[in-house]
């Protein structure tokens, strides 16, 4: 395998670690802004409910745009993570191919 070839495998392996980290902290933040809307929400009393369904109900009702925003970071995440998981097994294969290559018969590690 190509020097070339082991130099983009590694840094598409780190553009997809850095971008689960990004969907991550999206996520994070969606989540963050739509529990902070309810909480303002449960204090001023334009959310309630006999039950936390029915709370639910009320919420989304009055914050459509920050439950859509937290499904899309959902998805966002979703996808990179699979992206990251592409990567790494991209990663090992990398790894078996040159330890077979340098004639040891047995993966390099390169962690």
């Amino acid at each position: 395998m190509l020097e070339a070839e082991v130099r983009e495998v590694y840094s598409n392996l780190r553009r997809a670690l850095e971008e689960a980290l990004e969907a991550t902290l999206h996520h994070r933040r969606a989540k963050e802004a739509l529990e902070a809307a309810i909480a303002q929400g449960i204090l001023a009393g334009e959310v309630a409910g006999r039950n936390a369904e029915e709370r639910e109900a009320k919420a989304r009702s009055l914050y459509p745009g920050l439950f859509q925003a937290l499904l899309e970071a959902e998805e966002a995440l979703t996808r990179a993570k699979f992206r990251l998981e592409v990567a790494k097994a991209r990663a090992r294969e990398v790894e078996v191919l040159a330890g077979l290559a340098a004639g040891r018969g047995e993966a390099l590690v390169l962690e």
